[in-house]
């Protein structure tokens, strides 16, 4: 409170030459705002002599950062011509501390970010889905790094020692290693995933009861969006408890189903039906050559039934649920064409009528 009353009365009692140093320092401050584009452009340029396109080098991850760092330091200059009293100096270079702090840590940030920077080469377009993940992965992990000895070093700035943090903390690190262990465990996982690659993004998976298509892998939990477009995030210690189904692993699905009909249908109708199926799915591109397979397999109670099964390689989902039902409206339409339904589940009754003789 005390520096914040000095600081009014700096204002309150505010002279003619002070006036000057203020309109100086607004100059300073200007000269700073417009040069800065300027020399963070040649800054860069010696460092990209071969580069040509004036928009790359603005793109540059650290190109806005030294813009700020120009302008703060700009600023801190006209603070000092203005020349405040101590306590108000003090907390002008304690802002610019962090104000540089922050600016170094958004280029470090930048330069490690997916979309720009040297993670941008190991994530190449050109290179497989795993690198890209890793490069994604190896991204968040730096990033985590770069903010963490940021807010370190501005505890320093107010005179703060991190390591007497830490060691004051004493039973309550033992809550926090507990507090910890989950955390510890899904990075740990993590990293497995990122080594093993059991899956990528955009890989479709199955994992305990949940199914859907891999959108981000990060260090401590994966997010899939299932098939009815909600997003589910699982933690990554969840993949080592449970077996993990790779469907998009696939080269070929198979398909099988049982068709059941009456226990009436003749013997000639039932070649024939499964004469027809046959034939169909011989003649379907989706169907992989050589494996559709129609039996008349068994004779039950309630029905005759058909079975059937074939390949396609036809491995994504929704394709495979529209391949699914194209085969089945064929299958439908042969029935109607043969004017054979579906048995469905029953018991039949036969009533034996005794004839009473007359006497």
């Amino acid at each position: 409170m005390e520096q914040i009353n000095n600081i009014v009365n700096f204002f309150k009692g505010i002279t003619e030459q002070q006036l000057i140093d203020i309109g100086i320092a607004l100059v300073i401050v200007a000269v700073f705002v417009i040069l800065s584009p300027i020399i963070s452009y040649l800054i860069i340029k010696m460092f990209k002599i071969r580069e040509k396109d004036r928009e790359k080098i603005k793109n540059n991850p650290f190109y806005k950062p030294l813009k700020a760092l120009f302008i703060s330091i700009g600023i801190y200059i006209g603070v000092l011509v203005i020349n405040p009293p101590a306590p108000a100096l003090t907390i002008c270079k304690q802002v610019l501390d962090i104000a540089i702090i922050c600016i170094i840590a958004k280029g470090l940030v930048n330069f490690v970010d997916p979309k720009k920077g040297i993670v941008k080469k190991l994530r190449n377009d050109e290179l497989p889905d795993g690198n890209k993940t890793v490069a994604n992965f190896t991204s968040k992990i730096l990033k985590y790094v770069i903010y963490i000895g940021a807010g370190l070093l501005i505890l320093a700035v107010f005179g703060i020692n991190p390591s007497s943090i830490i060691a004051g903390l004493g039973i309550g690190s033992a809550v926090v290693a507990l507090a910890a262990q989950d955390f510890v465990k899904n990075l740990i996982s993590g990293f497995s995933i990122m080594s093993d690659k059991p899956f990528l993004v955009g890989d479709w998976i199955a994992v305990g009861l949940n199914e859907g298509e891999v959108v981000e892998i990060s260090f401590r939990c994966t997010k899939i969006k299932t098939s009815d477009n909600s997003i589910v995030t699982i933690q990554n210690s969840a993949f080592t408890t449970n077996n993990v189904i790779n469907w998009s692993r696939m080269t070929q699905r198979r398909y099988a189903l049982n068709i059941k009909l009456p226990l009436e249908t003749n013997s000639d109708k039932i070649e024939k039906i499964v004469n027809r199926i046959k034939f169909i799915l011989d003649n379907n591109k989706d169907v992989v050559e050589g494996t559709a397979e129609v039996f008349f397999n068994t004779i039950e109670l309630d029905g005759v039934n058909i079975t059937i099964y074939m390949y396609t390689e036809i491995i994504g989902y929704n394709d495979y649920l529209a391949f699914r039902q194209k085969v089945n409206e064929d299958i439908i339409k042969i029935l109607e064409a043969e004017k054979v339904s579906i048995a469905y589940p029953g018991q039949n009754v036969y009533v034996h009528q005794v004839e009473e003789e007359n006497n």
